[in-house]
């Protein structure tokens, strides 16, 4: 099967479990089962993380710290929330204990900071989207960004491996082109108009334009992040859990830095979580 049919299968397996994920928590008033869903993904996506890291030789402790990114975030949706910030604090100093007794002072400090920043990378920008769920309309908001997400991630690779010549970073990742970013930019558009929210559809035109840009652009540079890691330790890909799209960091990377965008354009513009 082709790259492009791998990715199809992915998500035409992936997308709908999400979405019935969402509702069925929503519906039942279970918003543990979406905690425990994420928790899940922080924690793996905090493993492939780690052992990026360790393959340029900061040697973060991958059991402990992968533990901590999930339990953390599953007792952070657990309790709603209202104990983030100490939830978070308690998951750094947990971090800073479990990645001591490395090689010396240096090789301590290392350890820690890589533990630390992923924690921050996955479980702590993950947070954005249990706090969108949670939200009155949730569901909705979260489709939303999801239908823009997904839409960037397809058009910019559907256009892009149609019509890219103009390549935008061939250090970091040599098939992303500028074609590919317009018809990214162009689908998100299309993803980031399905929603009930916009009626009258020509009064809320002006902030869908600014989402499918904002939230399409941070999708890209998110990807562009987690590329510039791989290329960084030679690594093709984070995992090889999803089949055409490598681990649990390849298939969200976008999203990670897409969820403090979108939350906060949600919450300070349009003032609806």
């Amino acid at each position: 099967m082709s790259s492009l049919g791998k990715r199809l299968l992915t998500a035409v397996i992936t997308a709908p479990g999400v979405i019935v994920l969402l509702f069925f928590a929503k519906q039942k008033d279970f918003p543990w089962a979406v905690g425990l869903f994420l928790a899940i993904s922080a924690a793996v996506g905090t493993v492939e993380f780690c052992h990026l890291l360790k393959e340029y030789g900061i040697e973060v402790r991958v059991i402990p710290t992968s533990l901590i990114a999930g339990v953390g975030f599953f007792v952070y949706s657990v309790f709603e929330a209202k104990y983030g910030y100490l939830i978070g604090g308690s998951m750094a100093g947990l971090a800073v204990v479990t990645n001591l007794s490395r090689s010396g002072p240096r090789g301590n400090l290392k350890a820690i900071f890589g533990a630390i920043l992923g924690l921050v990378y996955v479980p702590g920008l993950l947070h954005y989207l249990y706090i969108i769920f949670v939200a009155e309309s949730g569901v909705i908001h979260t489709i939303n960004l999801l239908l823009i997400v997904w839409g960037y991630d397809s058009g910019a690779f559907a256009i892009g491996s149609m019509f890219g010549k103009h390549k935008i970073a061939p250090e970091v990742s040599p098939n992303k082109t500028a074609e590919g970013v317009l018809g990214g930019l162009a689908f998100a558009f299309v993803g980031a108009s399905i929603s009930p929210m916009w009626i009258p559809y020509l009064k809320w035109l002006p902030h869908i334009g600014m989402l499918a840009l904002l939230v399409g652009s941070a999708t890209q540079l998110g990807d562009l992040t987690e590329s510039w890691l791989k290329r960084l330790v030679g690594a093709k890909d984070s995992g090889h859990l999803f089949p055409g799209h490598g681990g649990v960091l390849d298939r969200i990377d976008g999203l990670l830095l897409a969820l403090p965008v979108f939350y906060f354009y949600y919450h300070f513009v349009l003032d609806f979580v």
